[in-house]
């Protein structure tokens, strides 16, 4: 009896030892995971940004071309205020430009005075060979009217003369004359009158063509001349250079000095001492109580996600302001987006040319079924998760990985929102594993 209960605790003292060291042997062997329900969720994407702190209202600051830069005397980034002295003008050099306009405008005010004489006379010139054409085309008007009544009546002379012979000889007023005799007589006659019918044509066609060359000689001389806008062009460069040396005389009188038109910031220096001024701006000033507004590049990975009217926010030394707006986009050749943010208030909490830090958060739909992105799994063939799944075993419930294959719809770097019915509400999604798992593995969960 006592050997037996001694065989009975050795049995249960070896069973309790490989019970210990399965369950050491699963624990080790068996993954472990952690799982997550799916949730509802907004899908967010948030787009971080460097931009540059820029003056919403910049105006260029203009002064006459050609012009030698004695002085400069601020710096890009300087605050001016209205009537500030920025550069002087040499003031001998502005001298020589204007002794050289004047002379410039003697020589075109002498040109348009010889221009103008030379228009007179061709002027009168033309008005002579209009009224010798018109004398000549009247000239041959006359001579072929007259020529060709004279045809006219010789030819119907020559008729009556031929109606009248044969009228006496129907009515034989030529008794006793012989017959050969009369028909000679009338063969001249035909004769005569062909010859004037001939001679009216030529005439006709002779005194034609004599007016006609006299019509085109006057059509010549009324014609419509070419525009000369030789004196229009004068005269429009002279009105340009005497404006020009009025502007460097006042410029001369205010003491050849280019000062600030109000109060700003400098945003750009265009110009330096011993050079000359271009037709160009000079300087580039942004404006006191204009604004400011921030520009910013976002990289085509992200440009999807930033649109016109976004909401924005800035950070500044640690403050974050949240009352900016995405006002322009610009889209650029590689994708990439050049964009404008800008402020409806605190303005002056910056700095123009200073860097901050933009925020764009762009929320989307309520979405009813989202996981973490780190359950998502990609292949070929599409996306799977992987759920807690229990079964029945010879060693009771054992649980399982289970792959089901989903859709997604939209992700971000944490989450991923799904098209609804694969999972549901009360699914376990295997969110992480400390093994790497294929579908159907056995799996227990991570004990908290």
């Amino acid at each position: 009896m006592k050997k037996g209960m001694k065989v009975f605790l050795i049995f249960l003292a070896v069973m309790l030892f490989f019970t210990v060291i399965s369950r050491a042997t699963d624990s080790f062997l068996v993954p472990q995971v952690t799982v997550e329900n799916p949730s509802a969720k907004k899908i967010e994407h948030i787009v971080e940004i460097v931009g540059t702190v820029e003056r919403n209202l910049e105006i260029p600051l203009l002064t006459e071309p050609d012009l030698l830069i004695r002085t400069v005397y601020v710096s890009e980034g300087e605050t001016v205020t209205e009537g500030q002295l920025l550069a002087e003008i040499d003031t001998e050099q502005l001298g020589e430009q204007i002794d050289a306009l004047k002379d410039e405008i003697q020589i075109l005010k002498l040109q348009e005075d010889a221009s103008r004489s030379a228009a007179a006379a061709m002027a009168e010139e033309r008005q002579r060979s209009y009224a010798r054409a018109k004398e000549d085309y009247d000239t041959a008007t006359e001579a072929y009217n007259a020529a060709v009544q004279k045809a006219e009546n010789e030819k119907k002379a020559a008729e009556d003369a031929l109606n009248s012979f044969l009228a006496q000889a129907g009515e034989g007023k030529f008794s006793g004359v012989p017959e050969e005799e009369i028909e000679a007589e009338k063969q001249r006659l035909l004769m005569n009158l062909q010859e004037k019918q001939e001679a009216c044509e030529q005439v006709s066609q002779n005194e034609k063509d004599a007016l006609l060359q006299a019509k085109r000689m006057l059509e010549d001389a009324s014609g419509i001349q070419a525009d000369d806008h030789a004196a229009q062009i004068g005269a429009i460069t002279l009105d340009v250079k005497e404006r020009r040396l009025a502007d460097l005389e006042k410029l001369l009188r205010e003491g050849a000095r280019i000062t600030a038109p109000q109060d700003g910031t400098v945003t750009g220096v265009l110009i330096s001492t011993g050079q000359k001024t271009s037709d160009t701006a000079a300087f580039t000033m942004a404006v006191a109580g204009g604004g400011v507004k921030l520009t910013a590049s976002v990289p085509k990975s992200d440009a999807s996600y930033v649109q016109a009217k976004d909401a924005a926010s800035v950070e500044k030394n640690g403050v974050t302001y949240e009352d900016f707006s995405v006002s322009a986009i610009k889209q650029k050749e590689d994708g990439s987006l050049e964009i404008t943010v800008e402020a409806d208030g605190n303005e002056d909490a910056f700095s123009i040319g200073e860097s901050v830090k933009i925020t764009v958060v762009k929320r989307s739909a309520l979405y009813e079924t989202t996981v973490p992105l780190a359950a998502v799994h990609v292949e070929q063939s599409g996306s799977y998760v992987y759920i807690l799944s229990e079964k029945e075993t010879v060693l009771g419930t054992q649980q399982f990985a289970q792959k089901i294959e989903i859709s997604v719809l939209e992700k971000n770097g944490i989450y991923a929102a799904l098209r609804d019915g694969a999972l549901g509400s009360s699914s376990q999604v295997i969110v992480d594993s400390d093994q790497y798992i294929n579908a159907g593995d056995r799996v227990r969960l991570l004990e908290q």
